[in-house]
């Protein structure tokens, strides 16, 4: 089923809330919309919170002209007689018959209505409070009526608060300090277990080792090393910096390096997981990371990241399978890349990726962004690679490389605020 737009869907939650009936398949894109990330939640209950209040508003400001109109169309209504059968002689029945017709008549504004509408303030009263608290934004009317669009003032904020308290629930940041890496014993990235969400350390499973560098303009490989600029690090064309820490991998060069670290399954939420392992059809996982090799080389050469398990998996990064040197990302079965899709970056740049994948039945959908702003929701129209993987089950991540190239602030999660995470002083 097609998704829907932020626009469509919001004006589906206008029509529902002013009484239109949504079709079932609108309610479903609808729902699925709001269960795409906490972003999309926030902004759904935000339309009927709104709603709500504009209507109460509207109803305790009207009420008296509702009543003077109710009042005014019951006197200009004709009166009607009971036929001659329904009429009985005994004075105490006829009595008792005009009694319905004087309660009819009782005031619009009873005891009853005013008792709600009450309430209904006072709910109102405590949800504003509680909204603002939570949000830590000084309360302005007019910027809390605004449209709910990314161009808001007030959307911006609420959006920077939401990648402040990011939660991936795997995460690698390469944060290692020189004194840490000497006092460990073994060589390689071999037993560091930094991060959260793993069931063990970094394992080399190669004869030439990767290793965790902290300056890469002193650490690198002559004046032709696109690295020599800085660390790895990140930040949109409108300043919206990503929150990244020091050290970083760097793979092995004159052969094959491979690290292999595995997921703590118990640490996946519940929804991305069935009976198969971690990727439940249905669901939506966001995964991030940086990367930058040496310079542009391609004819063959690798280095990459690589979910899955050893029958299948998605492959991102330098890959053997796109010959110009390109980032690029493709399928995994036994051993042998598939469907492979290159981008027009060069792998001698810096690149942050951002990476949404649909569990479907069969083969997954796959969607790449390449630095792309952080300040809102990347478009699906706007994805620089696309591609179907086969069905994966993730139990583990891979880096695996033939040139030497540097990786970090590996992230996974389930909305896209959860990968592309500020920093508190932002």
């Amino acid at each position: 089923m097609s998704e829907i737009k932020e626009s469509t869907a919001l004006e589906n939650i206008d029509a529902y809330l002013d009484g239109e009936t949504l079709s079932p398949e609108e309610a479903q894109r609808l729902e699925e919309w709001i269960k795409t990330d906490g972003q999309n939640a926030d902004q759904a209950f935000r339309r009927v919170f709104l709603h709500s209040y504009l209507r109460q508003r509207f109803q305790v400001r009207s009420i008296g002209d509702a009543q003077a109109r109710e009042l005014e169309s019951r006197q200009k209504e004709p009166l009607v007689l009971p036929s001659d059968t329904e009429i009985e002689v005994q004075p105490q029945t006829r009595t008792a018959r005009k009694r319905p017709l004087k309660e009819k008549r009782s005031p619009l504004l009873t005891w009853r209505w005013f008792l709600l509408v009450g309430i209904g303030i006072v709910s109102t009263i405590n949800l504003t409070v509680m909204f603002i608290k939570d949000f830590q934004i000084p309360y302005d009317e007019d910027k809390a009526f605004e449209a709910i669009t990314f161009e808001s003032d007030y959307a911006r904020k609420s959006f920077l608060m939401a990648r402040k308290a990011a939660q991936p629930f795997l995460y690698e940041g390469f944060d290692y300090s020189p004194e840490m890496l000497v006092e460990k014993e073994s060589d390689g990235v071999n037993d560091l277990d930094g991060g959260i969400g793993w069931s063990g350390p970094w394992r080399d499973q190669s004869k030439v080792l990767s290793s965790i560098i902290q300056d890469p303009k002193k650490q690198n490989q002559g004046k032709n090393d696109m690295r020599l600029f800085g660390p790895l690090g990140f930040s949109d064309q409108h300043g919206n910096m990503l929150l990244t820490k020091g050290g970083q991998y760097r793979s092995g060069d004159t052969a094959e390096s491979v690290s292999v670290r595995h997921i703590d399954l118990l640490q996946v939420p519940y929804a991305l997981s069935d009976d198969k392992g971690f990727g439940a059809d249905g669901e939506i996982l966001w995964l991030s990371f940086m990367a930058q090799s040496c310079d542009n080389a391609g004819d063959g050469r690798y280095a990459y990241l690589d979910f899955g398990n050893n029958e299948s998996s998605l492959r991102i990064g330098k890959l053997a399978s796109a010959v110009r040197g390109n980032w690029a990302a493709a399928g995994q079965v036994n051993g042998t890349e598939i469907n492979t899709a290159s981008s027009d970056v060069l792998s001698g740049q810096a690149v942050l990726f951002v990476v949404r994948i649909l569990f479907r039945p069969g083969a997954e959908e796959v969607d790449l962004w390449l630095n792309p702003p952080l300040n809102r929701i990347p478009d699906l129209d706007e994805v620089d690679l696309r591609l179907m993987a086969p069905d994966l089950r993730i139990e583990r991540v891979k880096i695996v490389s033939r040139y030497s190239t540097d990786f970090d602030e590996l992230r996974v999660g389930v909305s896209f605020v959860d990968v592309i995470p500020a920093s508190e002083l932002d």
